[in-house]
């Protein structure tokens, strides 16, 4: 046991004294290469400011981040580079996607405004509206128009039934008794056509029509200060023809007929040919009661 505690301090001293050589050998020789590690500190994440005008819920890269107070910021440490904030109003309506670039060192903001696009909406939505009330209103006023017109023509029509039928209704002269027809037959005959025109005619069913005589039409004539009328309305287009030819020698037909310009009703009777060719005239018809 003592000869083991002999050997061992010396063997401590030989180690003391090469430790200090050793050191001082890699100091000189410079194939030696001493490698010191220092203690490594963590990397500082750069730090994304998110601001928001109205209360509103948010979240980065798809992921909740919570709500942020109206006019109020959260604050959280992300890497830098491209990133999407989201955030939407308390009740959904209004949502915003914002892209951002976050700087590698220092903060990068993002501020969210939601409250313009929400008075865009609201003045959209009143412009809207408007518009609604504005359409229906023109809507309204195009259907009265139109139920104005139509009563018009409605009434316009019934004044014209109510007048064709007054003139279809013939007219009775209480100074002679005499049935005539309002109208004329409308276009230009020769005396054999308005004869049979009258002869053909079925009127109240009456169908004993004929044409007038000169004195007949002369009977009717009414003269005022500007001109010459027919009374009980009766129209006449034309000249009007008699139902009489004009006798030659020996009073045999010559083949022409009386007719009337009623321009001058009274002297107004002529001897026609019986095509009355050229006088554009007309057949009146009448008829005894």
């Amino acid at each position: 046991m003592h000869l083991l505690r002999n050997r061992t301090f010396p063997l401590l001293v030989v180690t003391a004294l090469l430790t200090p050589c050793a050191a001082a050998c890699a100091q000189q020789d410079p194939d030696v290469t001493v490698v010191i590690k220092a203690k490594s500190k963590p990397a500082v994440l750069p730090t994304l400011l998110v601001m928001c005008d109205l209360l509103c819920n948010w979240k980065l890269d798809g992921e909740v981040r919570g709500h942020i107070d109206a006019g109020g910021s959260a604050k959280v440490k992300v890497e830098s580079g491209q990133h999407m904030v989201e955030a939407a109003t308390e009740d959904g309506i209004d949502q915003v996607k914002q892209p951002c670039t976050v700087n590698p060192t220092g903060q990068t903001m993002v501020s969210i405004e939601f409250q313009p696009i929400r008075d865009a909406r609201l003045m959209a939505g009143q412009e809207a509206t408007d518009k609604a009330s504005q359409d229906a209103e023109a809507e309204t006023q195009r259907k009265l128009r139109e139920e104005a017109e139509r009563e018009a023509r409605d009434k316009a029509a019934r004044w014209r039934a109510a007048k064709e039928e007054e003139e279809r209704r013939p007219w009775t002269d209480p100074a002679t008794g005499l049935m005539w027809t309002r109208k004329d037959n409308g276009s230009d005959v020769s005396w054999l056509q308005a004869m049979d025109y009258c002869k053909s005619l079925r009127l109240e069913g009456h169908h004993d029509w004929r044409l007038p005589t000169a004195d007949e039409l002369h009977g009717v004539s009414a003269p005022n200060i500007s001109g010459v009328y027919l009374r009980g309305n009766l129209q006449l287009s034309g000249w009007a023809w008699s139902g009489f030819q004009v006798s030659g020698k020996k009073g045999k037909a010559n083949g022409q007929a009386w007719a009337i310009d009623p321009s001058s009703f009274g002297n107004g009777l002529y001897s026609v040919p019986l095509d009355g060719h050229g006088y554009e005239i007309r057949a009146l018809c009448v008829r005894e009661q």
